[in-house]
C-alpha cells in the first residue's frame, strides 16, 4: 500500500469535523480562528487536535516522514482537490449536519415529544 493510499484510508476514517478542519487549514490555508468558526470548535482545542492528527498520520506512514507534516498534508489534500465531498460547501454542510445529529441525540428529541 502506498503512502497516498494510507493517507486516503486514514483521512476517510477521521470524523467529519477533523477532515473539514484539515482541508480548511492545510489545503485552503485559512487561519486557525477562521477554521474554528467554520467547524464550530474552540480554537484552543482545535489547534492541539490538528497537531495530534498530523502526528498520527505521520506515525501511520500516511505522510512523508522527511517533509514538514503541514506541507505533506497540503500536498495530499491538494491531490484530492477534485473530490466534490471536499468542497468548502460540502464540508461545512457535513459539519453542520453532524452537529445537528449530535444535538438531537443529546436530548434534543424531547422538544418534539
Amino acid at each position: 500500500m502506498t503512502a497516498h493510499e494510507i493517507f486516503q484510508q486514514r483521512f476517510n476514517a477521521l470524523d467529519v469535523t477533523t477532515r473539514a478542519a484539515l482541508v480548511f487549514r492545510y489545503r485552503e490555508g485559512l487561519p486557525l480562528a477562521h477554521v474554528a468558526q467554520l467547524v464550530g470548535r474552540p480554537v484552543r482545542k482545535l489547534g492541539p487536535l490538528l497537531d495530534r492528527t498530523l502526528a498520527e498520520l505521520c506515525e501511520a506512514g500516511a505522510l512523508s516522514a522527511s517533509a514538514d507534516p503541514a506541507l505533506a498534508v497540503h500536498d495530499e489534500l491538494d491531490a484530492l482537490r477534485g473530490d466534490p465531498a471536499l468542497s468548502s460547501f460540502s464540508l461545512v454542510s457535513a459539519v453542520r449536519a453532524e452537529q445537528n445529529r449530535r444535538g438531537l441525540l443529546r436530548g434534543g428529541m424531547r422538544r418534539f415529544a
